[in-house]
């Protein structure tokens, strides 16, 4: 359990507090200059030199574009790791605010800006109160979380996570109430594997459909008989998803194609259920396919596993934020069916993910995350690093 110490929780809000026009300024300039997954090359730039100007010991260039930064303390035989993801979306932005993007076609769509900023803003209180630290300090700043296979493999692959005894992360949420803290034990969050249906008939004139194996009409069928794989053939206590998001096949309105091609996801927060869901999708295909003549091709390809939060550590975590903020700025989440390549981090050590609250409807900042329009309360950004900076001292 977290050691509460009421001194350190009240120098923690008073540097919080202190440190918020900064925490500001850096999720701004991230917003105004966002990069794409494993191209996060002026955002690392900034992130080292910041990191650098503190006192910390940083590593550039892990994973490509990945920083690590270090803070040795005397004595202390454990370590405590905090991750921030750096990449943004290739979405067009669709806000007016002065630090709107500056690239077409690329923006933090899913508030990596504010991520790397409280973190920023957490390694700046930890640095005043270093002398309180019982435990060596660890950051990671990783790219590519939202491009798999994500870069969280790579940096442990670099020994990012060596010597580590816990890991934390935090990610900001639109939909929790403003600076309020979700937690969840367990599966937290779900797998997120893709799918790719191939459907090969035999093309022909429209006006002869007789002549033809017709890829279209095979392709709704197997759409619609995947609907109810969750529906039918799954227990509903089982929360998973099955998503058709992408069908292409056709050239000209009169002409039926000789093939459909069909992409989609998969997600489970049990994994015998997702072990389950390559073996029911291909059945159905198989099936569809047969009884119409046709052939197809299928690929199941595994993404992220579920992340599981370890209790111990939400049980810290929750302490925490109490001492800092009170009863009410915590609130059991229920899981989402989202992934994260936290998940990996949480494989090799014990750990958990929190989630804040950013999302204010007076404030007009009510989008969900990945919308063109989505943008947050920034209010909240020093109780997140707050949080972090406790967390190490506290320990």
């Amino acid at each position: 359990m977290i050691v509460q110490d009421q001194e350190i929780a009240r120098s923690v809000l008073l540097l919080a507090r202190d440190s918020h026009e900064y925490i500001v300024k850096m999720r701004r300039d991230f917003h105004k200059y966002p990069e794409l997954s494993f191209s996060e090359t002026r955002t690392a730039k900034v992130i080292a030199a910041e990191l650098e100007h503190m006192g910390f010991h940083v590593q550039t260039g892990i994973a490509k574009t990945g920083v690590i930064a270090s803070l040795p303390v005397a004595n202390a035989a454990r370590t405590v790791a905090f991750r921030a993801d750096m990449d943004a979306l290739p979405i067009e932005e669709e806000n007016d605010v002065d630090y709107k993007s500056s690239y077409e076609g690329i923006f933090h769509a899913c508030g990596h800006d504010a991520n790397m900023a409280m973190l920023l803003g957490a390694a700046k209180i930890i640095i005043s109160l270093k002398d309180k630290l019982k435990r060596q300090v660890r950051f990671l700043f990783q790219p590519g979380e939202e491009q798999p296979p994500g870069g969280a493999n790579y940096l442990i692959e670099q020994g990012a996570l060596h010597g580590v005894d816990e890991i934390y992360g935090l990610h900001i949420d639109p939909n929790l109430p403003s600076s309020v803290f979700g937690l969840r034990s367990g599966a937290a969050m779900a797998s997120t594997d893709r799918i790719i249906i191939t459907i090969r008939g035999k093309g022909g004139h429209s006006s002869t459909p007789h002549l033809c194996v017709d890829p279209i009409v095979i392709a709704a069928e197997i759409i619609l008989a995947i609907q109810t794989i969750v529906s039918r053939k799954l227990n509903p206590l089982s929360p998973c998803a099955i998503s058709l998001c992408q069908i292409s096949g056709g050239t000209a309105f009169n002409v039926i194609p000789n093939r459909v091609k069909i992409h989609g996801t998969a997600r489970a927060l049990d994994d015998n259920l997702r072990n389950k869901l390559p073996l029911l999708l291909e059945d159905t295909v198989k099936g569809i396919t047969s009884y119409n003549n046709a052939s197809y091709e299928f690929e199941y390809l595994r993404g992220y596993p579920i992340l599981y939060n370890h209790q111990e550590q939400i049980d810290f975590v929750r302490c925490g934020i109490i001492e800092l903020f009170g009863n009410d700025a915590v609130q059991n989440m229920d899981p989402i069916l989202g992934g994260e390549d936290f998940s990996y981090y949480l494989e090799k050590t014990k750990g958990a993910f929190i989630f804040l609250g950013s999302g204010n409807r007076k404030k007009g900042v009510c989008h969900p995350l990945h919308s063109p329009q989505f943008l947050i309360d920034e209010d909240i950004l020093c109780r997140g690093s707050a949080l972090l900076a406790y967390i190490a001292c506290c320990s």
